[in-house]
């Protein structure tokens, strides 16, 4: 090669080197357009039927992923069937009663239904993408929940791609009931050429596996972390779609519907229809309110979200070359749930379940102070509640180390709660009532005496307390005069300063304004 092309070849490789993360993200009329390096990587299509969907999908050879039918019918080796598997969407066949799976559905459900884009809150482009967008599910055209999703486009090496794909659920216009279907969740239906079987029974080259080692037909209704389906493409190149389930979801691990036909959903809302065989539960008797199968009358695994609450489910897609092990899905995911928001909330969750022991074991040698520079806010979490731990498990002295960690961490909330923290493992545990007051004035003098929330009331209850039990009772009183007891206060904060003024002119002798402050309080914990 002489000097000039071998100049030019080499430019093109550092061209092609920094363009390589390069991720756009576009509004059109129709829908939301991604592409990397200048290339078409998918398309949100959110006014092309009556609910989106990702279409179409470029897999890492340059060819779709995802089964064209029915946005491109004809396809040559594609079934004409299930026009709802649209390539990539979340659904759900019982919500309230209204069956967005089928969607638009009335023939079938006897309804209509639509998934209608509210608001776009926020593009990005980069090194990576980011789409936020807010939906309306309707149901006979009346507003059943609203739907917060996250899409996040990260480009990797050889064309491989991660999606995460997050949804929040909010519950703004009542109750919201998941009923206990199998035909729910975050669905891929694959391209043509990747499905291990038709449903006919006519083999081809696809593989179906999860993380539990269940392969093609026995995987369907498991539980599992990941779901891998891989197979040839239209060239014969082996591509896949893995399929990851986020530690912090509702019911993790979640049942996968996982079908040989080329479907793949992770369906958290049911649980009584995977219990049996795929054949003992058919998609025209398992409608919203169906009787005609065990499953459908029993309601066990039906999911109530209450009115103004909300539900996040958050979920990734791999697009790889090879088949999972080729791919080394299974270190993915490690790799995914082992990131700290992760991490974090699977501790969140054994805190809550007061496993503390249990959260020590699994979590006591983690560096969190590795994650302080990208992951601030997680790194002082993470140092509290295992704080909280040893805490709870009378170590006081590991309970004072993880609370100071969590202190050089952060200076916002994060730091106060650990500051309550140690002056609760101080009081407890160390039983050093100088630096337990000391850690509680750092609390007011952070976030003032009568600021709002809770944090100013339980340190001034506390070191009102503190201070009685020096007898030191004036200026005990001058504390807790800091806040009146008016009905402006939560109960509760208005029961523990009523009990705590009780405490404090008890020990001061003023008998009737003490017994005074204590029926009060008993008058706000009876049941009305």
């Amino acid at each position: 090669m002489n000097s000039p092309l071998r100049l030019a070849f080499v430019i093109g490789l550092v061209l092609q080197s920094a363009l390589s993360a390069a991720v756009t993200v576009s509004e059109l009329s129709d829908r939301i357009r991604v592409e990397i390096n200048g290339e078409l990587f998918t398309e949100w299509r959110h006014k092309e039927w009556v609910a989106p969907y990702l279409y179409p999908v470029t897999g890492p050879t340059g060819e779709n992923i995802t089964r064209n039918f029915p946005m491109l019918p004809g396809v040559a080796g594609e079934e004409q069937d299930h026009p709802w598997h649209r390539s990539i969407r979340f659904a759900h066949s019982d919500i309230n009663g209204f069956n967005f799976w089928w969607a638009p559905g009335k023939a079938l459900a006897g309804h209509t239904v639509e998934i209608k884009l509210e608001r776009i809150e926020s593009m990005r482009s980069g090194e990576t993408g980011e789409v936020v967008l807010w939906n309306q599910w309707l149901g006979n055209g009346e507003l059943v929940l609203r739907e917060k999703v996250r899409l996040c486009f990260t480009p990797l090496e050889k064309r491989e791609v991660l999606l995460d794909f997050d949804v929040e659920f909010q519950a703004s216009n009542g109750p919201v009931v998941f009923g206990d279907k199998r035909d729910g969740g975050l669905l891929a239906r694959v391209a043509g050429t990747m499905k291990v079987e038709d449903e006919k029974g006519n083999k081809f080259n696809g593989t179906l596996v999860n993380s539990r080692g269940d392969r093609n037909a026995e995987a369907w209704g498991k539980r599992a972390e990941w779901v891998d389906y891989s197979g040839p493409d239209t060239t014969g190149r082996p591509i896949g779609i893995a399929l990851f389930d986020h530690p912090s979801n509702l019911r993790f691990p979640t049942h996968w519907h996982a079908r040989t036909y080329g479907l793949m959903t992770a369906n958290r809302f049911g649980t009584d229809h995977f219990k049996g065989n795929y054949s003992d539960h058919k998609t025209l008797v398992c409608k919203p309110a169906g009787t005609n199968c065990p499953a459908c009358a029993s309601h066990s695994g039906d999911y109530t979200l209450p009115a103004g609450a909300a539900l996040t489910l958050r979920n990734r897609f791999f697009f790889h070359h090879g088949d999972a092990q080729a791919a080394s899905v299974a270190e993915k995911y490690r790799a995914y749930a082992s990131e700290p928001a992760s991490i974090v909330s699977l501790m969140r969750e054994l805190a809550q379940q007061r496993k503390w022991k249990e959260l020590v074991e699994n979590y006591g040698s983690e560096d969190f102070a590795a994650w302080a520079e990208a992951s601030p806010n997680q790194a002082n979490e993470a140092f509290r509640l295992r704080g909280n731990a040893y805490y709870a498990l009378k170590n006081g002295a590991q309970a004072e180390i993880e609370f100071k960690k969590a202190l050089s961490i952060s200076n916002g909330d994060g730091a106060l709660l650990a500051w309550v923290g140690l002056a609760d493992n101080y009081v407890s545990n160390l039983k050093d009532e100088a630096k337990a007051l000391e850690a509680h004035r750092e609390v007011l003098k952070k976030t003032g005496p009568k600021s709002n929330g809770w944090l100013p009331i339980n340190s001034t209850i506390a070191i009102a307390r503190l201070l009685i039990d020096q007898v030191k009772l004036e200026e005990a009183l001058g504390v807790l005069n800091e806040f009146e007891v008016t009905d402006s206060l939560a109960p509760i904060w208005r029961i523990k300063l009523l009990r705590a003024y009780g405490q404090l002119y008890a020990a001061m002798g003023r008998e009737a304004e003490s017994l005074s402050k204590f029926r009060e309080a008993i008058g706000l914990e009876a049941p009305r």
